[in-house]
């Protein structure tokens, strides 16, 4: 189970993204997006254990909407990171990477949010547990596959956060600041595009379908 949820973060995503921003930038900064990221899942996790993938697919609007709220963060986000991008381009190179001084609470924000935005986590972690986990188990068996999962979670995005604020890897990414920027901006956009369109159908077709009930 622990492998196919590791697979699953390590997939490119927008909390992968974030992190390999801001570790360029800042190692602190980066950790402290990694536990807003690590936080958003644990509640995934716990909704999940909770049963509320059950939830989101008898509703399919009310998981239309959390898409769309989502849909509208990661499209802020990718934006104002584009828009970083494009501005920083023509800037003279610098002789080491821009520094990040937002506050550690507000990265922090950012990456609980960043991880919230997408609620089909929780239909992923449900397929998951549903094929490893006993019907039937007792509590104690759900707590550590919750406390399993969450473990993992803070492993690897705290590795890949430590990793790439190196100063050899720091070095190799000097000067790709502003390509970083647009590249993360352009994923944020994509991945808003994709919710907004899903949750914006799913939306649509139910006011279309009362209106011509």
């Amino acid at each position: 189970m622990l492998g196919v949820h590791v697979i699953g973060m390590a997939s490119p995503g927008p909390d992968i993204v974030l992190i390999l921003r801001l570790a360029t930038r800042s190692r602190r900064q980066a950790l402290a997006a990694v536990a807003g990221i690590v936080t958003g899942a644990s509640v995934w996790v716990s909704l999940t254990v909770a049963g509320m993938a059950a939830v989101l697919s008898a509703h399919p609007g009310l998981m239309a909407v959390i898409q769309v709220l989502g849909g509208a963060w990661l499209a802020w986000s990718g934006w104002g990171m584009l828009a970083a991008g494009l501005a920083a381009r023509g800037a003279t190179v610098p002789r080491m990477a821009p520094a990040d001084d937002a506050a550690p609470a507000a990265r922090y924000r950012q990456g609980l949010l960043t991880n919230l935005s997408n609620p089909k986590i929780v239909l992923f972690m449900a397929a998951v547990l549903s094929q490893f986990m006993p019907v039937g188990a007792p509590a104690w068996v759900q707590l550590f596959y919750l406390a399993s999962l969450i473990a993992s979670a803070v492993l690897w995005f705290s590795l890949v956060a430590v990793v790439f604020s190196t100063p050899a890897m720091t070095r190799r990414l000097l000067g790709a600041g502003p390509l970083i920027d647009m590249v993360a901006g352009a994923i944020f956009l994509v991945l808003a595009a994709v919710l907004l369109t899903g949750g914006g159908g799913t939306l649509f077709a139910a006011v279309v379908g009362y209106s011509g009930s």
